[in-house]
């Protein structure tokens, strides 16, 4: 009985730290993947239609992949290139079962300059110095 007591005190510590290296490996590798299928995913868009978006890609915990694509959802043609971009590159890879990925488009506000820093820039095309005192 002492001796399995002792065998517990001397291997358990050890084994403890190497399953805890071996877990934080394994979202080690799971932070990188999703890091190179985000960058896949801006790039097959990028090379689409140009810089329109920057999406955000999500690994779950059971496994589905998730892109956040925040998108000017008045052209049918752009959000109909974008999610076809996007979904070619989980199409793409073996890995990726059907299903095991979704789409999140969320509604982005065309950009509109402020008045007042359009009237500066005015000001300031015409020659005129910009002076804040």
């Amino acid at each position: 009985m002492l001796t399995v007591f002792i065998g517990l005190l001397v291997f358990l510590p050890p084994a403890f730290v190497v399953a805890l290296l071996l877990f934080s490996g394994r979202f080690q590798r799971r932070a990188e993947a999703t890091i190179a299928r985000q960058i896949e995913v801006t790039d097959a868009i990028h090379a689409a239609l140009g810089a329109v978006v920057s999406p955000v890609v999500r690994h779950r915990l059971d496994g589905r992949w998730q892109v956040f694509i925040p998108l000017e959802l008045d052209n049918a043609d752009t959000v109909t290139q974008v999610v076809r971009a996007a979904r070619g590159v989980f199409d793409a890879h073996e890995g990726t079962r059907p299903g095991r990925f979704e789409i999140v488009l969320s509604p982005r506000e065309k950009f509109a300059p402020h008045r007042e820093r359009a009237a500066v820039a005015a000001g300031a095309a015409g020659g005129e110095s910009v002076s804040w005192t």
